[in-house]
């Protein structure tokens, strides 16, 4: 396999990660690095600690390392909004089936347990609401993809409720959307937190190593990896979870696009102006057109807003792009709080989306060895975690009805090669901003 010449970076003040009690655990140090393991896995984000739980459970015996290029929980599994979407995230599109639906459905909620159950057996505290959330839109022209999505639920038989422009100030404390809908089952949660304190109650059998870029995975029996620090080990199984960096060593074969999106926190508001929040619960909203602005009010009394999606032709976000994204972040916290004008942002950061042309993740076994896994689209936490899951029984030989499914499905679409994937991202997701409207 190639040798990878682009590496995760820190962008911007991630809030997640700032305000997480877990900041400062730390994890192995290089001394503790041996010549071999059974498994190692590239990328501690959601795909690599799940799968490093699923390996711990099958293998019991096995030596398990997990390399993460920068610290858990900052690298784009900690960028997001920290929604753990139970429901299929769908405006009903044409060509998916109900059966398909079922199957999201099914699949994540058999992960979201799973996390559900790691956190309660080994105590861990972190931030986790189990508060369900909406979807919602100002746009009355994107209403009917609020229907699409209620339509999607009917025949699921999921709980759902449509909720008009006069009962929405009670629930979320502005009065700018037109219609929500809201769902039960989605988890809240602080992404980098979450993430991170699960990583501290894996097995003894495994090992994290931060700050440890992977430079290298050559196939073999046993396979070779090399990391950015000089170091070589073999595994009999590599198991490549690092989102679109997978494409670092020829993964996807060009198969990826990803979406830089740029997030901020206000500073925790005070008892005053939370007093406009009076009888709301932290909530979670996302924008009934695709562009739009996500909005969470969090459970330590922030405001949290993102948008402004650009094609990440370089895997990487500037810090020039960063400050750019402020002036439409403060646009569409200004615009849904007009009383909190004089409330500054404490964070600012931008991250990663992975996506594929047709939305399908990238799933597949590349050698008797290496296995590599990423999310295609924008329902990113519950999704790399299901991949992670899968591929590690994939790894271990395990057959299950998911995991024969999940092979079958995920077959990312052919992608036009530079420079026209980046000209046609980019005029793509700048038309998308504008049809947006009111929902950016």
């Amino acid at each position: 396999m190639r040798e990878a010449k682009i590496f995760p970076v820190a962008a911007g003040e991630v809030g997640w990660f700032e305000v997480s009690p877990h900041k400062n655990h730390v994890f192995q140090s290089m001394d503790d690095l041996e010549a071999s393991y059974d498994f190692v896995i590239i990328g501690g984000g959601f795909a690599g600690i799940n799968a490093a739980f699923r390996l711990a459970e099958l293998r019991p015996d096995a030596k398990i390392a997990v390399f993460e290029a920068l610290r858990v929980g900052l690298g784009d599994s900690g960028r997001n909004a920290g929604f753990l979407i139970d429901v299929p995230h769908s405006f009903g599109e044409p060509g998916v089936s109900v059966d398909d639906h079922k199957w999201r459905l099914r699949l994540n909620n058999i992960v979201i347990n799973r996390m559900r159950k790691i956190k309660d057996d080994n105590n861990i505290q972190c931030d986790w609401d189990e508060s369900g959330k909406y979807l919602a839109t100002r746009e009355k022209r994107y209403i009917k993809n609020l229907e699409g999505a209620a339509g999607v639920l009917e025949a699921l038989g999921e709980p759902h409720k449509m909720l008009s422009k006069h009962e929405l100030p009670e629930l979320l404390g502005t009065g700018y959307y037109e219609q929500a809908l809201y769902t039960t089952g989605t988890v809240l949660i602080n992404p980098a937190d979450v993430i991170r304190a699960l990583a501290t109650a894996l097995p003894e059998n495994v090992s994290v190593f931060e700050r440890t870029p992977v430079l290298q995975v050559n196939e073999g029996n046993p396979a070779q990896v090399r990391l950015v620090n000089g170091r070589v080990l073999s595994a009999d199984k590599v198991l490549m979870l690092s989102s679109v960096f997978v494409e670092q060593f020829g993964a996807s074969k060009g198969k990826m696009t990803p979406v830089n999106s740029f997030g901020a926190f206000t500073r925790r508001l005070t008892e005053n102006e939370m007093a406009g929040f009076k009888g709301v619960a932290p909530w979670g909203c996302t924008s009934g057109h695709p562009a739009g602005t996500t909005v969470r009010l969090t459970t330590d009394n922030r405001i949290f807003v993102r948008n402004g999606f650009t094609f990440a032709s370089s895997l990487c976000t500037s810090p020039q792009r960063i400050q750019a994204s402020r002036k439409k972040l403060r646009k569409a916290f200004e615009a849904r709080f007009p009383q909190l004008k004089h409330v500054n942002f404490e964070f600012v950061y931008g991250g990663m989306i992975p996506m594929t042309l047709n939305g399908e993740s990238l799933f597949t076994k590349l050698h008797r060895s290496v296995f590599a896994g990423s999310v295609g689209d924008g329902a990113g936490l519950t999704r790399s975690s299901m991949l992670g899951v899968y591929l590690a029984e994939w790894a271990c030989d395990v057959d299950s009805e998911e995991l024969e499914y999940l092979k079958k499905t995920n077959k990312p679409s052919w992608c036009p090669p530079e420079p026209f994937k980046t000209i046609g991202a980019t005029v793509r997701l700048a038309f998308e901003d504008l049809a947006a409207m009111g929902d950016v």
